[in-house]
Parts: structure tokens; sequence; C-alpha cells
């Protein structure tokens, strides 16, 4: 269900150093991405990071930290060295040569970072920003290339959230230097941190909340700044904290991803969150490690955790009021008016069972309900487990993670931009005279309720495969329509069209 994908822009090799990358080997990975979100009507976002510029554009650093113009960095893109500000044009130009890129495949860059993680000097490609440099490059580089590419967004500093919102921390770092210089501000769309301690650790537990209140209210608000996490990682792939032999640390596990995720999105607002690296080529005997969700198509707790938000909040969702009068139970809410969904994301952080109410002003009546649960209890990954009558009890397993989502089809999103068809728009009206259930087909048939209609003639129902092609073709004589398991295609997603006569409503379908 991820709606944003994050890569480098690669500088070209040079005589030190072959780039793990470029664009030829990214080429086809770029254009998978691209069509496999056409197909399925997501509007993927694209957006790029800069870990260093060209060696050609960078110098060395001298002992007390100047930059020596004129003077090559010894280890070209790795090992730190500094951008020469006398090459801010030539930097800007790279920059646009990132966004031209992606723009000849037919994709709007969405946004585009000038560089991670400013304060490190790392052994990979890296660039060292001193605080008043980040800033004095945003000033130069930055309105070159909006005139060239408006559209585009530009995120920042990609620094660790610690060092940005810790209270011993935040007055002597980058955030800071752009919220005192206005110039600064204005070329920053969005202030991105990394939600790490020292680059590799991820931040967790409840001083997590306090760096995102911190950076919120310091920065955020006062420059009215979304803010994005775009990178953590460092998770092991058991459901609590564990020993990780190969780096001979306790890591924290599945379960402080969810926690962690809901304290981002409740108490900083966040609107983005950017898992370093989705999968790896397989391996190790399908050992899913800290820096990924999958490894190949093996999946675990891991991923199970994050599709319990990836998949049902989705972009243009708004999160609205949700509290929790248990103190063992976490509530996040959000409701999308376009897609015509609600979702609430509820997490158990208690070792017993805990039996919870949900009710509010304006809920449906009705939830599907989607549960990941430890092993030790029913083992549940993301499962659709019943249906929730709001206001009646809901029964969560300790240490548990239940979506409700209600409304609508959660994936569904119109397409924009080269390849969209009329057949990938996907919606329910506000008063839709068509209901169909379950959103997931496995064994069980596949129901179209016709309620409030008036029809002269029987609705005319096609199943569709992703191109547009009908594959199914039924009529519904009355106003409930049940399709046997059998009567259904092969496992996969599908349009259902559905002709009352009176107008044509479409939905997503899945079928297992």
């Amino acid at each position: 269900g991820i709606t944003i994908w994050r890569t480098e822009h690669y500088p070209p090799s040079d005589n030190l150093h072959t780039q793990d990358a470029d664009w030829n080997k990214q080429l086809p990975v770029v254009r998978g991405l691209r069509d496999k979100a056409q197909q399925h009507g997501v509007d993927l976002k694209f957006i790029y990071t800069v870990w260093s510029p060209p060696a050609s554009m960078k110098v060395a650093i001298s002992d007390n930290i100047e930059r020596m113009i004129g003077v090559p960095h010894p280890e070209g893109t790795k090992g730190g060295g500094a951008l020469d500000p006398t090459k801010y044009n030539q930097f800007a130009d790279f920059l646009k040569q990132g966004v031209a890129r992606f723009a000849a495949e037919g994709i709007d860059l969405y946004a585009l970072s000038p560089q991670n993680e400013p304060y490190f000097n790392h052994y990979f490609n890296s660039c060292f920003y001193k605080q008043e440099w980040y800033p004095e490059m945003l000033v130069n580089v930055i309105p070159q290339v909006k005139a060239t590419y408006p559209g585009v967004r530009i995120f920042g500093s990609e620094n660790l959230l610690d060092m940005e919102a810790a209270d011993h921390n935040w007055q002597w770092f980058y955030h800071k230097q752009i919220l005192d210089n206005p110039q600064a501000a204005n070329a920053v769309d969005i202030l991105a941190v990394h939600a790490y301690t020292d680059g590799v650790a991820p931040s967790t537990g409840s001083l997590l909340g306090q760096y995102w209140e911190n950076h919120k209210n310091i920065f955020a608000e006062p420059m009215s700044k979304p803010q994005w996490m775009t990178e953590t990682s460092g998770y092991v792939s058991t459901w609590e904290e564990s020993y990780y032999e190969p780096d001979d640390d306790v890591k924290p596990g599945a379960f402080q991803i969810a926690i962690d995720m809901m304290s981002a999105l409740n108490i900083g607002n966040v609107h983005a969150w950017v898992w370093w690296q989705g999968s790896e080529n397989p391996g190790s005997g399908g050992t899913i490690g800290p820096a990924v969700l999958m490894n190949g198509l093996n999946v675990g707790k891991k991923y199970y955790v994050s599709k319990q938000f990836y998949r049902f909040i989705r972009p243009g969702a708004v999160r609205i009021s949700a509290t929790s009068n248990n103190s063992n139970v976490f509530a996040s809410a959000y409701e999308h008016t376009e897609n015509g969904t609600h979702t609430i994301v509820l997490i158990n952080i208690a070792e017993t069972t805990q039996n919870v109410t949900v009710g509010g002003a304006g809920l449906p009546t009705s939830f599907a309900i989607f549960r990941t649960t430890s092993p030790d209890a029913s083992d549940d990954n993301c499962e659709n487990i019943g249906t929730y009558t709001t206001g009646t009890s809901l029964s969560m397993p300790g240490r548990s993670i239940v979506t409700l989502q209600a409304g609508g089809t959660p994936l569904a999103t119109a397409m924009n931009g080269a390849g969209a068809r009329k057949a990938d728009v996907f919606y329910t009206k506000e008063k839709s005279e068509v209901h169909v259930y379950p959103n997931s087909v496995k064994n069980e048939p596949l129901t179209i309720e016709l309620s409030g209609t008036s029809r002269k003639a029987p609705a005319k129902i096609e199943l569709r495969d992703v191109s547009g092609n009908t594959v199914r073709s039924f009529k519904a004589e009355s106003e409930k329509l049940e399709i046997s398991r059998g009567e259904l295609p092969a496992p996969g997603v599908y349009i259902l069209s559905v002709d009352t006569g009176t107008g044509i409503e479409q939905f997503k379908i899945l079928i297992e």
C-alpha cells in the first residue's frame, strides 16, 4: 500500500569511486514502479535525495571546519567534504538533471532533498554542511531549480530528529538556521527529519513523542510547514525487541514500529513516514534484516504492521480527533472525503486483552476489522477478521494492532497524467445506490446490493481486468446479487462496473 518512494540522485562515477548505481540501473525500477502504480490506480509519489554532489563540485574541509576553496575533497563523493560555494549554479543544474530524468519517463517528481544527513561524514556518499552553510545553499540554489520546475517541492534538512528537536540540541542545528533566515525558510516546502538517534538506531519510546512535540511547536507550526519522516530502519522482525547477533545489540521489534508511527502521526502531525528500504535480494535463508521490510517476497511482522497504516490511511485523508479513556489503548482516526472512507487505528500496549467500545458523532454504523497480533496470540497478519458494529465491544488481544475500515475502497484513487483511463477512476457516491462487499473476496460470495434503485431493466454488471477488458458479465434481476467464488475469475485486482440504469458506479475488487 505504499504511496511514496524515495531514491538517491546519484552523482557520476569519478576516478576515485564507482557509484553503487546510476540512472541506467535505476531506470527499470522506476519504470516498474510507475507502471505498477498506474495499473492499480495508485498516485505514487516519487521523491529523491542527494547523498553527495558530484566530486567536481566538492572541496576539502580544513581542521577548523572551513571550506578550502580550490582544494578538491580527497575522497571524491565519499567521506564528507563540502559543496564548493562557487559551484552553486552547477549544483542547481545537477538537481534539475534529476528532475528531468523522471520527467522523461512521464513522472512529475513530487519532491527532492538537496542533501542527506548533512551533519555526517559517512564512509559512503556524503557531504558535510556547517549549520550556516545549509541555508546559504538553499538561498543560492533552490530558486534556480524552482524557476525551471516550479511544481517540485523541496524537503530537508533530513538531519536526525533528536538533533533537530531534543531540548539540548535544537538551538544549534539546521532547522533553527532555516527558521532564522526568511529566504531559506521560503525555499523549503517540507521539514524532513530521520527518526534515528545516531544514524543507525531508531528513535523509539516516549522520547520520540517529546521530539515530535518540540519539532512541531518550535519549527513546523511557526513556519507553517508540514513535517515528514523520510528515513528509519533498525527494527528487527520479531514482535517485541530482541537481541540481534550481527550487531551485538538489542533492537526494537515490529510492534514498536506501530507505536512509533502513531506517535509521529498523533503528536507530530507527520504527513509522510518513509521506510529506508522495502526489500533486498533473497538470501540469508529468507531472514528479514533490520534495514528492510521484506527479503525478496518473504514478508513478516514488520511488513504487516506497516500495512495496517499504509494500506488504509491514503493520501488526502485528514486526521480527526480521537481520544481513548483506556491508558493501554492508543487511537488515531482519519476521514477521506473523496474516497468516502473512515479509518481508525487502535493499538493495545497491554499484555492482556482489552475490550474497547468505539463511538462518536458521524461515525459509520460498521467497520471491517483488520488485525495483526503476536505469534504467541492469534498470529494474525493484517487479517480481515470480521465486522465491527459501532458502539459494541471490540476485543483486542494483548500487544496487538487493529485497523477499523469503513466506506469506499481504501486503495481507490483517481489516476492523473499519462496513461490514465476512465476505467481507472474508482469511487462510491455519498448516497450510493450500490453496495459491494466484501472488499477482499476469498471463499465467500461477492455480494452486490442495489438498494434504493428505480430500474425498469436488470442492472448490468461487468468485471474487468486492470487493462479494462471485460472478463465476466452478470445481470442483477433483484436488489441483491450474490456471485459465488466459482463464478469469479482467477485471483487478482479487478474493476467492478455496475450500470443501474440511472448511473454507472465502479469499484476496485481484490479476488484472492
